[in-house]
């Protein structure tokens, strides 16, 4: 779904196309590339981009295989997924760019800034998830497995039944998008998270790049107990925690979720 004040458009790559939405905003205005989460979409962030177009212009991603992306090449690695947001900067005109990244996104986020620290306004990591080295060799082996495709659609309960098992609160109407996310991942949804289980982000951090970055999590974020493992492996940046808010915040309160990021990164002006 698309709203009036939104559009869509795609970028072309040697191995195929790249989804993404943005909303109408000054074009001196500096950009900001956001990455979701998986296996979910740009959708995530609908609502949202025309209040983030007050004072950036926002072109929110479908990863490679989500969405309405095609799928990356086999093997990509967290580097890659990086490396995307530099060739749409590129495509773009935007030498420098803010990015924004939640949950596995963040990881891509974080990826792309520390590759091109220079070219980076500001950063703005939403729920990063930080994994010890048992707790990743634990999620490749047996988090995400593909499902199989049923003749009698129980793919489809079975998709229902991980979404609300993974959030017992939500309702019908956004279940029902996300349900949208996974078919179109297709079954072996996992491959942007098996990236981010095979790096090893504690490594990456301890020789990052100084960057104004931002830390964002929620108080009812499925994964508000990593915040206080990001704040310690981040120290210097600065911290929000949403009173209240879920992973979906974007969609939930679009308006709290643009306040929270025009608030941040309209003082990273430079």
């Amino acid at each position: 779904m698309t709203s009036s004040a939104t559009r869509r458009g795609y970028f072309d790559m040697p191995w195929g196309q790249v989804h993404y939405r943005t909303a109408s905003a000054d074009p001196a205005l500096p950009v900001m590339i956001m990455l979701h989460q998986s296996p979910l979409s740009s959708r995530n962030y609908e609502r949202a981009l025309p209040l983030l177009a007050a004072f950036c212009r926002p072109v929110a991603l479908d990863t490679p295989g989500h969405g309405a992306s095609d799928p990356a090449p086999a093997g990509w690695e967290v580097a890659d997924y990086g490396a995307l947001v530099w060739t749409v900067a590129d495509r773009l005109g935007a030498e420098r760019v803010h990015i924004f990244g939640r949950a596995t996104g963040s990881v891509f986020a974080f990826a792309a800034a520390q590759a091109a620290p220079a070219r980076v306004r500001a950063l703005v990591l939403h729920g990063v998830p930080i994994y010890t080295d048992a707790e990743r060799a634990d999620r490749l082996a047996n988090f995400a497995p593909p499902y199989p495709l049923a003749s009698e659609g129980d793919h489809l309960g079975w998709i229902w039944k991980r979404i609300r098992g993974e959030y017992p609160w939500i309702g019908p109407e956004l279940a029902t998008n996300f349900v949208r996310d996974y078919l179109a991942a297709g079954p072996d949804f996992a491959s942007a998270y098996r990236a981010i289980w095979r790096y090893d982000l504690r490594t990456a951090a301890a020789g990052r790049a100084a960057i104004p970055t931002l830390l964002l999590g929620g108080s009812a974020d499925r994964i508000a107990f990593m915040q206080a493992r990001a704040e310690a492996l981040i120290p210097e940046a600065e911290r929000a925690v949403l009173d209240g808010a879920t992973d979906f915040v974007a969609e939930q309160e679009p308006a709290r979720f643009a306040d929270c990021l025009g608030s941040f990164l309209r003082r990273q002006a430079g």
